[in-house]
């Protein structure tokens, strides 16, 4: 369970004033909801990725300030290189890796991480249909589903988006262009 907190919790955790964080959330930086009360809630997810987007400190309560993301593909070639194209963002990232599709929902379901980068074509189960099942489940609501494909197709890209994926990326992977899609707060993200 993805613990709440109130804008007082968040003003004495980053010692800043109340308003400052009501600002934030009224601005649309820092992504919040109302009880039925009419006070403001924010998830400890949301407040975490909005401080990473503007590079402020993440209080250890909040967990570690890395992203993690899980990235899946039969080839392990591919694996290998994205391993190599994250090595300069490893103060930025956790990346974990797996060549299968239904281990990759296993992972999911344990490891809990802020995004999934998926190969489309899988043999065992595939990419969409991971991104589906992930899409599928309330508790994975915060899993940023980035596909990724080798064929340059509108018609799959298009089903990636139908599926629940923020995005489609074409391989060899740009990992600036990932990274950047965790400085959108996650509950921004497009759902299908």
């Amino acid at each position: 369970m993805d613990p709440l907190y109130t804008t007082h919790d968040i003003s004495r955790l980053l010692q800043v004033d109340p308003s400052t964080i009501s600002k934030w959330i009224d601005r649309g930086l820092l992504m919040a909801f109302r009880t039925p009360g009419r006070h403001r809630r924010v998830r400890a997810t949301d407040l975490r990725t909005f401080l990473v987007a503007h590079q402020m400190p993440v209080p250890t309560e909040l967990g570690s300030g890395l992203v993690k993301l899980l990235a899946v593909d039969d080839e392990k070639p591919v694996l290998d290189g994205l391993r190599r194209a994250f090595k300069p963002f490893a103060a930025q990232v956790e990346l974990l890796t797996t060549t299968s599709g239904v281990e990759a929902l296993l992972m999911v379901s344990e490891q809990k991480p802020h995004g999934l980068l998926i190969d489309l074509n899988m043999p065992d189960l595939d990419g969409l249909e991971v991104i589906r099942r992930v899409r599928s489940h309330k508790q994975l609501e915060g899993v940023r589903c980035i596909a990724m494909t080798a064929r340059q197709n509108a018609d799959l890209v298009e089903q990636a988006l139908k599926a629940g994926a923020a995005t489609c990326v074409f391989k060899p992977v740009d990992v600036q262009q990932v990274m950047d899609l965790f400085k959108i707060p996650l509950a921004m993200a497009p759902r299908a």
